[in-house]
C-alpha cells in the first residue's frame, strides 16, 4: 500500500474519530454518573467502539512509520 494511501486512511480514521468523541454518546459513556448509570450496556459498545477506532489509528500511525 502507498504512503498517500495509508496517510488518507489516517486521516479518515482520525476524521471519525474525532467526530465520535464529539458525540453526545461518547460523553454520557465517559462521563461519571451517580446510582451506576455509566454502566449501562449502550455505554460498553461505545467505550468499545471507541477502542476500536483508536486501535485503528495506532495501526495505521504504525505501518505509516514502517513505510
Amino acid at each position: 500500500m502507498s504512503r498517500e494511501k495509508l496517510r488518507a486512511q489516517l486521516a479518515e480514521a482520525e476524521a471519525e474519530l474525532k467526530r465520535h468523541m464529539a458525540s453526545w454518546d461518547y460523553a454520557f459513556a465517559m462521563g461519571q454518573s451517580c446510582n451506576g448509570g455509566s454502566e449501562h450496556p449502550v455505554h460498553w459498545a461505545t467505550r468499545a467502539r471507541t477502542e476500536e477506532m483508536l486501535g485503528r489509528c495506532r495501526d495505521l500511525r504504525a505501518r505509516l512509520v514502517e513505510h
